[in-house]
Protein backbone atom coordinates (compact mmCIF):
# COMPACT_ATOMS: atom_id res chain seq x y z
CA UNK A 1 0.00 0.00 0.00
CA UNK A 2 1.55 3.50 -0.88
CA UNK A 3 1.69 6.54 1.60
CA UNK A 4 -1.48 7.89 0.10
CA UNK A 5 -3.73 5.00 0.58
CA UNK A 6 -2.20 4.70 3.99
CA UNK A 7 -3.19 8.67 4.82
CA UNK A 8 -6.70 8.13 3.31
CA UNK A 9 -7.36 4.89 5.61
CA UNK A 10 -6.00 6.44 8.79
CA UNK A 11 -7.73 9.72 8.41
CA UNK A 12 -11.46 7.46 7.46
CA UNK A 13 -10.55 5.29 10.40
CA UNK A 14 -10.52 8.56 12.75
CA UNK A 15 -13.95 10.08 11.02
CA UNK A 16 -15.37 6.22 10.96
CA UNK A 17 -14.54 5.61 14.94
CA UNK A 18 -15.59 9.45 15.40
CA UNK A 19 -18.73 9.79 13.39
CA UNK A 20 -19.34 6.40 11.90
CA UNK A 21 -19.27 5.32 8.42
CA UNK A 22 -22.47 7.42 7.27
CA UNK A 23 -21.17 10.11 9.17
CA UNK A 24 -17.94 11.22 6.35
CA UNK A 25 -17.79 11.38 2.70
CA UNK A 26 -14.82 11.60 0.41
CA UNK A 27 -14.88 15.21 0.59
CA UNK A 28 -14.18 14.94 4.21
CA UNK A 29 -10.90 13.15 3.13
CA UNK A 30 -10.36 15.23 0.22
CA UNK A 31 -9.96 18.54 2.13
CA UNK A 32 -7.87 18.23 5.21
CA UNK A 33 -5.55 16.21 2.84
CA UNK A 34 -5.42 18.84 0.00
CA UNK A 35 -6.04 16.50 -2.87
CA UNK A 36 -9.56 15.68 -4.71
CA UNK A 37 -12.00 13.60 -4.68
CA UNK A 38 -10.76 12.00 -7.34
CA UNK A 39 -7.46 10.92 -5.42
CA UNK A 40 -9.67 9.09 -3.02
CA UNK A 41 -11.36 7.49 -5.56
CA UNK A 42 -8.53 6.78 -7.16
CA UNK A 43 -7.06 4.31 -4.61
CA UNK A 44 -10.85 3.20 -3.53
CA UNK A 45 -13.09 3.76 -6.47
CA UNK A 46 -16.03 3.30 -4.07
CA UNK A 47 -16.65 3.85 -0.49
CA UNK A 48 -17.63 0.28 -0.17
CA UNK A 49 -14.03 -0.51 -1.20
CA UNK A 50 -12.92 1.85 1.45
CA UNK A 51 -14.91 0.14 4.19
CA UNK A 52 -13.94 -3.33 3.02
CA UNK A 53 -10.21 -1.90 3.49
CA UNK A 54 -10.85 -0.30 6.78
CA UNK A 55 -12.29 -3.46 8.54
CA UNK A 56 -10.20 -5.47 6.97
CA UNK A 57 -7.31 -3.28 8.30
CA UNK A 58 -9.20 -4.01 11.85
CA UNK A 59 -8.70 -7.83 10.96
CA UNK A 60 -5.32 -7.59 10.32
CA UNK A 61 -4.59 -6.01 13.51
CA UNK A 62 -6.61 -7.97 15.66
CA UNK A 63 -4.56 -11.33 13.41
CA UNK A 64 -1.22 -10.35 14.63
CA UNK A 65 -2.40 -9.56 18.27
CA UNK A 66 -3.99 -12.65 18.78
CA UNK A 67 -0.99 -14.63 16.88
CA UNK A 68 1.62 -12.86 19.24
CA UNK A 69 -0.71 -13.47 22.50
CA UNK A 70 -1.15 -16.99 21.32
CA UNK A 71 2.28 -17.92 21.19
CA UNK A 72 3.04 -15.60 23.66
CA UNK A 73 1.07 -16.08 26.57
CA UNK A 74 0.69 -19.48 28.21
CA UNK A 75 -1.65 -18.41 31.09
CA UNK A 76 -5.25 -18.64 29.88
CA UNK A 77 -5.98 -15.71 32.87
CA UNK A 78 -3.51 -13.56 31.15
CA UNK A 79 -4.70 -14.56 27.91
CA UNK A 80 -8.10 -14.01 28.57
CA UNK A 81 -6.47 -10.50 30.06
CA UNK A 82 -4.67 -9.51 26.52
CA UNK A 83 -8.11 -10.26 24.91
CA UNK A 84 -10.30 -8.16 26.50
CA UNK A 85 -7.55 -4.74 26.45
CA UNK A 86 -7.87 -5.78 22.51
CA UNK A 87 -11.53 -5.05 22.75
CA UNK A 88 -11.55 -2.43 25.08
CA UNK A 89 -8.35 -0.23 25.78
CA UNK A 90 -7.87 1.80 22.96
CA UNK A 91 -10.97 2.15 22.26
CA UNK A 92 -12.39 3.28 25.87
CA UNK A 93 -12.68 7.22 25.16
CA UNK A 94 -15.53 9.08 24.98
CA UNK A 95 -15.44 10.65 21.45
CA UNK A 96 -14.60 7.06 19.87
CA UNK A 97 -16.68 4.06 19.19
CA UNK A 98 -15.13 0.54 18.74
CA UNK A 99 -15.80 -0.51 15.18
CA UNK A 100 -17.58 -3.29 15.80
CA UNK A 101 -19.76 -1.55 17.38
CA UNK A 102 -20.12 1.07 14.97
CA UNK A 103 -20.12 -1.55 12.25
CA UNK A 104 -23.39 -2.95 14.47
CA UNK A 105 -24.78 0.69 15.02
CA UNK A 106 -24.67 1.35 10.95
CA UNK A 107 -25.35 -2.38 9.65
CA UNK A 108 -28.62 -1.88 7.99
CA UNK A 109 -26.95 0.39 6.13
CA UNK A 110 -23.60 -0.80 5.24
CA UNK A 111 -22.63 -2.10 1.68
CA UNK A 112 -22.99 -6.32 1.19
CA UNK A 113 -19.17 -6.27 0.63
CA UNK A 114 -18.32 -4.49 4.21
CA UNK A 115 -20.96 -6.34 5.87
CA UNK A 116 -19.30 -9.70 4.69
CA UNK A 117 -16.04 -8.40 5.75
CA UNK A 118 -17.37 -7.22 8.96
CA UNK A 119 -19.14 -10.38 9.82
CA UNK A 120 -15.85 -12.59 9.57
CA UNK A 121 -14.38 -10.10 11.73
CA UNK A 122 -16.80 -10.72 14.07
CA UNK A 123 -16.12 -15.11 13.84
CA UNK A 124 -12.46 -13.95 14.49
CA UNK A 125 -12.80 -12.30 17.50
CA UNK A 126 -15.41 -15.12 18.58
CA UNK A 127 -12.77 -17.35 17.57
CA UNK A 128 -10.60 -16.14 19.65
CA UNK A 129 -12.38 -16.36 22.69
CA UNK A 130 -13.68 -19.44 22.53
CA UNK A 131 -10.26 -20.76 22.35
CA UNK A 132 -8.89 -18.69 25.19
CA UNK A 133 -12.02 -20.14 27.50
CA UNK A 134 -11.86 -23.75 26.51
CA UNK A 135 -8.26 -23.52 27.44
CA UNK A 136 -8.89 -22.06 30.43
CA UNK A 137 -11.71 -24.27 31.27
CA UNK A 138 -9.76 -27.53 30.37
CA UNK A 139 -6.93 -26.31 32.50
CA UNK A 140 -9.04 -25.35 35.78
CA UNK A 141 -8.32 -21.90 35.35
CA UNK A 142 -12.20 -20.77 34.30
CA UNK A 143 -15.20 -22.28 36.48
CA UNK A 144 -18.61 -20.87 34.96
CA UNK A 145 -22.11 -22.75 34.29
CA UNK A 146 -22.62 -23.38 30.34
CA UNK A 147 -20.96 -24.24 27.06
CA UNK A 148 -17.93 -22.15 26.07
CA UNK A 149 -19.31 -21.19 22.56
CA UNK A 150 -22.57 -19.50 24.34
CA UNK A 151 -19.96 -17.82 27.02
CA UNK A 152 -17.43 -16.47 24.20
CA UNK A 153 -20.63 -15.02 22.68
CA UNK A 154 -21.90 -13.34 25.93
CA UNK A 155 -18.44 -12.34 26.92
CA UNK A 156 -17.97 -10.56 23.40
CA UNK A 157 -21.55 -8.80 23.84
CA UNK A 158 -20.78 -7.85 27.15
CA UNK A 159 -17.54 -6.32 25.64
CA UNK A 160 -18.79 -4.31 23.43
CA UNK A 161 -21.87 -2.95 25.36
CA UNK A 162 -19.15 -1.63 27.72
CA UNK A 163 -17.22 0.46 25.54
CA UNK A 164 -20.91 1.56 24.91
CA UNK A 165 -21.79 2.63 28.57
CA UNK A 166 -18.43 3.28 28.89
CA UNK A 167 -19.20 6.46 26.32
CA UNK A 168 -21.93 7.59 29.58
CA UNK A 169 -19.91 6.57 32.19
CA UNK A 170 -15.96 5.39 32.04
CA UNK A 171 -15.91 4.43 34.88
CA UNK A 172 -18.52 1.43 34.48
CA UNK A 173 -15.79 -0.22 31.98
CA UNK A 174 -13.60 -1.19 35.11
CA UNK A 175 -16.22 -2.36 36.84
CA UNK A 176 -17.69 -4.56 34.18
CA UNK A 177 -14.15 -6.26 33.16
CA UNK A 178 -14.09 -6.85 36.88
CA UNK A 179 -17.14 -8.90 37.18
CA UNK A 180 -16.21 -10.59 33.50
CA UNK A 181 -13.44 -11.92 35.71
CA UNK A 182 -15.42 -13.07 38.64
CA UNK A 183 -18.07 -15.16 36.55
CA UNK A 184 -15.27 -16.99 35.08
CA UNK A 185 -14.27 -17.62 38.48
CA UNK A 186 -11.36 -15.64 39.32
CA UNK A 187 -11.29 -15.04 43.28
CA UNK A 188 -12.26 -11.30 44.42
CA UNK A 189 -8.80 -11.10 46.17
CA UNK A 190 -7.17 -11.93 43.27
CA UNK A 191 -8.76 -8.90 41.44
Amino acid sequence: MNDTAKRILDLAEALWLERGFNGFSYQHLAEPMRVKNAAIHYHFPAKADLGVALVARFRRRFARSAEQASSTIADPWQRLEEYIDMLTVSYAEPDRICPTGMLAAEWATLPVSMREEARAFMRELYAWCLLVLKDGVESGHFRFAGSCEDKAATLLATLQGALQLARFEPDWLDGIKKQIRLDLGARAGSL
